[in-house]
């Protein structure tokens, strides 16, 4: 019997019949909104897109810091703050004791990490299956200011911090990322209000001549 493929969380919220899709691991994403030179354009002003299919991996406990460094991950040292391994995955630090790390595009780290040795005490799985996106434009400023209370500045944030606030009233993860030479947001936030969280930040960055953009345009392996 065939097996059916993930769709992405935030697919209600997607226009029908006016849009490409594929699959990227093993997930069905729009891969395309409008055509290239329009996506180019909405990318300079504001730019959404969704990263939902990105593997992650998740685990917490006394002993989840020294764990992930014995798997060869580097670990950020401060809470709420993220570091970048060398293969490009993403480890974010939430609180003391708790770690999310997301695979670099193209990368199977988190699988791995699924497959390791038996965790130690002190060391709890957490799944996570939040919808995430990518952010980014001149006016990404001008979205934060309607959807946040807090200063989400680049001159605010800290250069490796990572944020846990409120997204017109859904609570989401938020960093900064300088990537492929651009100035990037990554935004996570709970699967089930990914949808409603799309159309609120689609609907702002139309506002502002830009919208939502196919992954490809952030990273290059899904070009």
């Amino acid at each position: 019997m065939q097996t059916e493929k993930l769709i992405t969380p935030i697919a209600h919220a997607f226009p029908v019949g006016s849009v490409a899709w594929g699959v990227i691991n093993g997930m069905q994403v729009v891969t395309r909104f409008v055509g290239s030179d329009e996506e180019e354009a909405r990318k300079e002003f504001l730019g959404i897109a969704d990263a939902s299919f990105l593997g992650k991996f998740g685990v917490k406990g006394r002993n989840a810091a020294q764990w992930l460094q014995d798997q060869g991950i580097v670990v950020p040292e401060q809470p709420n703050s993220w570091a970048g391994n060398a293969d490009g995955s993403l480890v974010l630090r939430l609180g003391g004791s708790e770690f999310l790390i997301e695979n670099a595009p193209g990368g199977n780290l988190c699988e791995k990490l699924l497959k390791a040795d038996a965790k130690p005490a002190g060391v709890y799985l957490v799944p996570h299956v939040e919808a995430s996106f990518v952010l980014s434009g001149n006016a990404v400023q001008e979205l934060f200011a309607e959807v946040c209370s807090i200063d989400l500045t680049r001159a605010a944030l800290g250069v490796q911090e990572v944020v846990m606030t409120q997204f017109a009233g859904v609570s989401v993860v938020l960093m900064h990322q300088d990537l492929e030479g651009e100035a990037r947001y990554r935004v996570w936030c709970d699967s089930s209000y990914g949808p409603y969280l799309w159309e609120v930040m689609a609907g702002i960055a139309n506002e502002h001549s830009g919208g939502p953009i196919g992954i490809g345009n952030y990273f290059s392996a899904y070009k």
